[in-house]
């Protein structure tokens, strides 16, 4: 043909390459955006676990420390938290964990850590209470500082 159908139907088909090419690498761009934040997220999450375990391995109330008879859950303490200049490493007892911070490095950047721990009570939904019980919660909050990924794991630890 000698007219400008040819011509017509390449920039058409052009235009419809186009149109799909940048539809595929947003598709392509999206999915790395989501990988990438499933990372950030897979840490926070094996960082809150980490703490976790470590605190439910301690003992409920440093009352239960001594070889004494105890006021269940009288004799529990009232004021939760470590002793002050305490580290990590010395903490023996699962409400030392309540104000707990650190930030910490991974390969993704930092990491904010910050722990709660509070008695709640005895039946579902686990509200928390102002005094001593037989369940203490620990609430474990981890902020990623490079992303918008934030996890907040609870663990219920009971005194029997």
């Amino acid at each position: 043909m000698n007219d400008y159908s040819d011509l017509f139907f390449t920039m058409a088909s052009i235009v419809i390459f186009s149109f799909l090419l940048m539809q595929s690498n947003q598709a392509i761009f999206h999915n790395d955006v989501v990988q990438v934040h499933h990372e950030y997220e897979k840490t926070a999450v094996s960082i809150a676990q980490s703490l976790i375990d470590e605190a439910r391995r301690k003992t409920f109330d440093e009352s239960l420390q001594g070889n004494g008879t105890v006021n269940v859950p009288g004799d529990f303490r009232q004021n939760l938290g470590a002793p002050e200049n305490m580290e990590r490493a010395d903490f023996s007892v699962f409400d030392h964990y309540h104000g707990y911070q650190e930030t910490i490095m991974t390969d993704l950047g930092a990491y904010e850590l910050d722990a709660t721990v509070t008695y709640v009570s005895s039946e579902p939904p686990y509200v928390e209470v102002t005094g001593p019980t037989i369940i203490k919660r620990l609430e474990v909050n981890v902020r990623s500082i490079q992303s918008d990924r934030n996890v907040r794991l609870r663990y219920l630890k009971t005194h029997y």
